[in-house]
């Protein structure tokens, strides 16, 4: 570039061991750019024994020594396989079975003769092991491509594990597809004659919406739409719902208004509850001044959905009474858990009067019928309905199984459930179209998700726990090079790509984006987040970040490191800003000990309260060095916490049992000064391009050396077109980040 560079500083801080290190790398740095290898592998050698440096600027040196080995071996300088997984070659099949939709249970499951079903597969390999089978090869059931109706979940238990030795696979046959469905395909849509029903839709969809007697397809028993959200008075888990498809887009439940929300004018029941800027009521009782809701009186099947406090925190609503003569609204119990507030933001779903713009439909349940305004033809379309209530695959203490190539689709409740067991794979595996949650991972230890393609669900991506907080055992749960995105459709907020809970698992090489709320929700201790593509992701919910964690200081050792973190949040500035502000990573309530290192930042950072694109609210001993912030309003922000709240926040977490609080003082030293220094964080070599600020609010307490802003720098970066950078600042590995191809991710 040649903008001039500036350094940036908040003051001057005393010399530290992280200030020797980045001293000797800048210098090992300038060596290497003048082609003075011997000198500059001194100098790096260094920095790996230098006493007190922090873990990754010795792994850094130490990656610099590796890369010029391998040039002056002929090599690359980086060896794009070291950081993605390679799995072992699979033992050969001792046993085959094949199974097909023409297939018949009582068949031998030979390719000539194959089952019909998963659950006679399973049942013949149980059967072998009874017989006194001790297999020494893969147990292999090969599904042929087509169609599976589902009609119940698909279980495996311990008894149906297998062995390292003798895994059991169950494969997509070469060059087919099977698709497990839950869902049927809907015909027979006309246009809605009747008066009554006429008079209830707006005029200007008179003519074009349809309607369907859903007992001809087969649906006798609709679901109860009783939906949830995060702090819904109903629970926070899979309300199992159904939702239409049309060629495998999403309908929409018809809403009012269709854009944007409505507002509490004010509370009827003034009851003091408060939040730090609004106050509001615990009684779901408010009243408004916008006209729509003077129609939604007549609605029987009507639910509102809002953030009904805190912009975090959704909920769907049921209505028990609409006064349009008071512009009152009475909900009914339970209610929202944190109350209303005036101003809060909600909007109608599944009002018949609302049934305006093609894409929307409604369920009247009482008649047992569909209202659809198709954006097209329907007897020209692909028309699906949603159906099975129920996960459609779950592993209980099973090890050693995989499923490859296979496809789940439309199922009202979560996709997958996997409890306890170990080292089970799902590979380049399909699921979408769901109203929860993609794939569950619950426990045990080494399973993973690789090369699978996760979207169009009504929560999340995949949710995993994994390892023991208390004893800081590892889980090895991984998800990689999986392409998560079309996320929280039902549930809007922290239904995230991937959640992560527990002890060292990783989330690696994938590619997460299109998430109403944060793309990331990481909670626990060493978890490793790299080489991932985040992007438009925290679209709608505020005081969040595309990777959030919050809670506890005790989460610690998480590093962030070489993601692609861009337009997140209202990068566009459309409209409203959020009251609050939305970022790349957030680090909310207390977090500390967390690296953000290597990463590069574009356009994260929105809000009235303006969130950087790296957000600390109140934790310390985190360290952001060596990031690239690209057209941010402010690299980073800082909310302060003053010495006694973040005492009487933080104490209890070292004393309240959930952790060994001898065990985590080894690991983690700085624990031992927990409560003492709030707010102490640093930065270091972190290169800005075009941002607006380097630091937004509270910095006495930082320490920050080696940033640079290249303010009017090159506007055409792009990640295949890197940027010059100044001498010590470590090359990120850009052509590195995001999804990569492999036996499971086949180039499209």
């Amino acid at each position: 570039m040649s903008a001039e560079s500036v350094e940036l500083q908040t003051e001057s801080p005393p010399a530290s061991a992280a200030r020797q290190a980045i001293e000797l790398l800048t210098t090992a740095d300038k060596l290497f750019q003048a082609g003075q290898l011997t000198a500059a592998k001194q100098a790096y050698a260094k920095v790996v024994n230098l006493p007190d440096a922090l873990a990754h600027h010795r792994w850094e040196a130490s990656q610099r020594i590796q890369q010029m080995e391998r040039r002056e071996a002929g090599l690359p300088a980086t060896d794009t396989n070291a950081s993605r997984l390679h799995l072992p070659p699979l033992p050969q099949a001792q046993i085959t079975l094949h199974i097909s939709p023409d297939g018949d249970d009582a068949n031998p499951g030979t390719k000539e003769k194959p089952l019909a079903s998963l659950e006679a597969a399973r049942d013949r390999l149980r059967a072998m092991r009874k017989t006194g089978l001790k297999p020494d090869g893969s147990l292999l059931v090969l599904v042929h491509g087509g169609e599976y109706r589902v009609q119940q979940t698909f279980r495996l238990a311990a008894e149906d594990s297998g062995t390292e030795q003798a895994p059991v696979i169950y494969q997509a046959a070469p060059g087919e597809v099977p698709r497990f469905s839950g869902g049927v395909r809907l015909h027979g849509f006309k246009i809605v004659t009747d008066a009554e029903t006429l008079q209830r839709l707006p005029h200007e969809a008179a003519g074009k919406v349809m309607e369907l007697d859903l007992h001809s397809a087969g649906i006798t028993n609709l679901l109860p739409l009783e939906l949830g959200g995060f702090a819904s008075g109903r629970g926070f888990y899979t309300h199992p719902a159904h939702e239409l498809f049309f060629n495998g887009v999403a309908m929409r439940l018809a809403r009012g208004p269709n854009e944007g929300f409505l507002r509490i004018a004010d509370v009827a029941v003034k009851d003091g509850t408060k939040g730090y800027d609004r106050s509001g009521s615990m009684v779901g009782q408010f009243f408004y001044t916008n006209a729509l809701p003077d129609r939604w009186s007549h609605e029987p099947d009507l639910l509102l959905y809002g953030y009904w406090f805190w912009d975090w925190a959704d909920s769907y609503e049921r209505v028990a009474s609409i006064d349009p003569a008071k512009h009152l609204i009475t909900m009914a119990e339970p209610w929202h858990k944190y109350g209303y507030s005036i101003g809060a933001p909600f909007y109608a779903v599944n009002a018949l009067c609302e049934l305006d713009v093609p894409g929307e439909y409604c369920l009247d349940h009482r008649h047992q019928k569909l209202f659809f305004y198709p954006p097209a033809d329907p007897e020209n379309a692909v028309v699906e309905f949603s159906q099975f209530a129920a996960p459609m695959l779950a592993l209980e203490t099973v090890s050693h199984v995989r499923f490859e190539h296979i496809t789940w689709e439309l199922g009202c409740h979560d996709a997958i459930h996997v409890n306890s067991g170990s080292n089970c794979l799902f590979a380049g595996c399909v699921v979408r179209q769901f109203a929860g949650n993609g794939v569950e991972i619950n426990g045990g230890h080494q399973h993973g998700l690789l090369g699978c393609d996760i979207y169009s669900l009504g929560r999340g991506g995949a949710t995993v726990h994994g390892g023991d907080r208390r004893t800081l055992t590892p889980g090895g749960h991984f998800v990689e090079n999986c392409d998560i995105h079309e996320l929280s459709r039902v549930d809007h907020t922290y239904t995230p790509a991937v959640a992560m809970d527990g002890v060292g698992n990783r989330i690696s090489h994938n590619r997460l984006h299109d998430v109403l709320s944060s793309a990331l929700n990481v909670r626990g201790n060493d978890h490793l987040i790299e080489y991932n593509e985040v992007c438009d992701a925290v679209k709608e919910s505020d005081d969040q970040g595309a990777a959030d964690m919050f809670g506890n200081a005790t989460f610690r050792g998480n590093v962030y490191r070489y993601n692609y973190w861009h337009h997140i949040g209202n990068w566009r500035a459309l409209g409203e800003q959020p009251k609050c502000g939305q970022a790349g990573i957030r680090l909310d309530d207390a977090i500390s000990g967390t690296l953000i290192y290597g990463n590069v930042f574009e356009r994260c950072s929105t809000g009235e309260h303006g969130f950087g694109a790296v957000q600390i609210h109140g934790g310390k001993d985190n360290i952001v060095d060596n990031n690239l912030f690209v057209d941010c309003a402010a690299a980073m922000s800082f909310t302060f916490w003053d010495d006694r709240r973040w005492r009487n926040y933080v104490a209890p977490q070292m004393t309240n049992g959930d952790i060994n609080a001898t065990l985590y003082l080894q690991r983690y030293p700085a624990l031992a000064s927990l409560t003492e220094n709030v707010n102490t964080n640093a930065a270091y070599r972190n290169v800005l391009i075009r941002c607006g600020e380097f630091i937004h609010g509270a910095t006495k307490t930082i320490e920050a050396f080696g940033n640079t802003n290249l303010a009017n720098g090159d506007s055409s970066f792009r990640l295949e077109n890197p940027l010059a950078t100044p001498p010590g600042f470590a090359p990120i590995p850009l052509a590195e980040i995001g999804l990569y191809q492999d036996q499971f991710r086949l180039k499209k």
